[in-house]
């Protein structure tokens, strides 16, 4: 028989990097929810609370937690053990009450940092923009969801949000200081000191001024203040 649909799971020699899992004790991890992130860069709810918080003995341990409403993702319960999670999201359990902000290490790995309690606010990159109903201009942000926004906010800004209203915008430019979020530099702070615009066959560069300096694509990149 044909296969119908896409694979829930991935194998786990094939997984991305992002995910640094144990490529060895099983040979499937479930597959995270289209919608939300890119694959590459996103892990499943369920790998998450087994894999990296080490909550969950298994899968079935892992699965009862979600369906039981003990986990929330920016202050929303979540109840599909597949839900993808990525860098900004702040994750929180219910019973211990503790909370973790999804951030990224070096080689652009996943990581857990704990914070004292959940926040509201949170900034996120601007990856795209249109003209919706009435001539309401709409953002796309990096972590898929869409808010409504002003036309003078460009693709690549930052924007500061809580909930569904946008709190302050944070513009892409010369002097900025911004946090690499994937490449070769992820997890490096700094400021910027150059963009160079791309063409027809080259992407976008920005040179960074950290504890070294380098560069990286724009893609890379997110503005985090002035």
């Amino acid at each position: 028989m044909s296969r119908k649909g896409n694979s829930r799971h991935i194998n786990r020699f094939a997984a991305s990097r992002y995910l640094k899992v144990n490529r060895k004790v099983s040979k499937y991890i479930a597959k995270p929810t289209a919608g939300r992130y890119p694959l590459e860069n996103s892990i499943a709810l369920i790998t998450l609370l087994r894999e990296k918080l080490g909550i969950a003995a298994n899968s079935a341990e892992a699965r009862y937690i979600v369906k039981n409403g003990n986990v929330s993702i920016n202050g929303k319960t979540i109840r599909n053990e597949r839900y993808p999670v990525g860098f900004g999201d702040t994750l929180t359990l219910s019973k211990s009450g503790k909370s973790y902000k999804v951030d990224v290490a070096k080689k652009s790995i996943v990581s857990l940092q704990e914070i004292k309690s959940e926040t509201k606010e949170r900034t996120l990159k601007v990856i795209g923009k249109y003209v919706g109903a009435k001539n309401t201009m709409m953002l796309r942000l990096y972590d898929g969801s869409v808010i409504k926004g002003k036309n003078d906010i460009k693709v690549n800004d930052s924007v500061v949000v809580n909930g569904n209203s946008i709190k302050s915008v944070i513009k892409m430019q010369k002097g900025a200081k911004c946090y690499v979020v994937k490449g070769a530099h992820a997890s490096e702070n700094g400021k910027i000191l150059e963009i160079i615009s791309g063409t027809a066959t080259r992407n976008p560069i920005v040179h960074v001024e950290g504890t070294t300096k380098f560069r990286t694509l724009l893609d890379n990149i997110m503005v985090t203040g002035e």
